[in-house]
């Protein structure tokens, strides 16, 4: 054969191959279709385990679809990359645990070119996603209130150590907190900042409040890290040879936070529960052309004291560190 009628060849194979060129890897014969999780970040140690149990989850599904995740460190613009990379890829399912309401408009983008959107923790403004699943962050700070109002005895000043600003996850721990104290007249509340959801920031928020002299009877954090923080700075300061306020997280996720409570260095923690493997839950169902039959999926919290904490250790075995 000549070396033109090889050129023609090659030239008729690139075109047919061209002609398919416009099918994604996840549309093409005999591929699996994928769910992608665009998670807000894979830090802190409550994220750890809802990465773990989510993963676990979706490896109960490998023969009915591939699972790909990517976090965004709490950037909001990184996370509208991460959704905008994923949804060139096609996915039959996305889903979305928002670092902030930043995101709406890139989840909105998805849900309106046909992808089901399942948001997992934190929520966004208006009705454009598939369906959400998460704890009720409004309840759990009602009832973390509810416990300090109790332990106070309905008198006394209640520091609270903020997370976030602008997740709704700190929205509604302090909206809900805040119902039950402002009902309470012998209860004050010191806002305190925005620290993040860290450790680090908490601890150093709460030795500069130490040296403010201000007095104060109860720490309400808006996660654990943050109670491990305030506790921290508390017992390495003067004042800790003195009577220990009361402290209260939120996530009950860490082994650490459970010994605590068990070592009486901190009092309680309010369980938020881990949506990952109801998401992935609600994926199969979708790519089996089941829709979710409730828009919002609620899971319930769990108070651990000390009195809990040995049978709390016993049934959540995948604590993290």
């Amino acid at each position: 054969m000549s070396w033109k009628a090889w050129f023609g060849v090659i030239a008729l194979g690139a075109a047919l191959a061209g002609c398919g060129s416009g099918s994604s890897t996840a549309e093409s014969s005999g591929s699996k279709p994928l769910v992608a999780f665009a998670q807000a970040n894979s830090a802190d140690p409550w994220r750890q385990v809802f990465d773990a149990e989510t993963k676990a989850e979706a490896d109960k599904h490998a023969s009915d679809f591939t699972f790909e995740e990517q976090a965004a460190e709490d950037d909001p613009a990184k996370q509208n990359n991460v959704i905008d990379t994923f949804l060139l890829k096609q996915p039959k399912v996305l889903l979305v645990s928002p670092v902030t309401e930043a995101v709406q408009a890139q989840v909105e983008k998805a849900y309106d070119a046909g992808v089901p959107v399942i948001l997992l923790d934190r929520a966004i403004p208006g009705d454009k996603y598939t369906a959400y699943v998460g704890g009720d962050n409004v309840e759990i700070g009602r009832e973390a209130a509810k416990y300090i109002v109790d332990q106070l005895h309905g008198k006394g000043t209640v520091l609270m150590i903020q997370g976030l600003g602008g997740a709704t996850a700190t929205t509604d721990r302090k909206n809900g907190a805040m119902e039950v104290f402002k009902a309470t007249p012998g209860i004050h509340v010191i806002e305190g900042d925005d620290c993040k959801y860290q450790r680090n920031a908490a601890k150093t928020y709460m030795e500069n409040f130490l040296q403010s002299g201000k007095p104060f009877d109860a720490v309400y954090a808006h996660n654990d890290e943050m109670a491990i923080g305030a506790y921290l700075a508390w017992a390495a300061s003067p004042k800790a040879s003195g009577k220990r306020p009361l402290i209260v997280g939120i996530d009950g996720c860490q082994r650490e936070m459970v010994d605590m409570i068990k070592a009486g260095k901190i009092d309680a923690t309010f369980k938020y529960p881990i949506p990952g493997p109801k998401g992935i839950e609600l994926a199969a169902d979708i790519l089996k052309g089941n829709k979710p039959t409730d828009k919002k999926v609620i899971l319930p919290t769990e108070r651990v004291t000390k009195d809990t904490a040995d049978q709390y250790l016993a049934a959540n075995p995948n604590l993290a560190k």
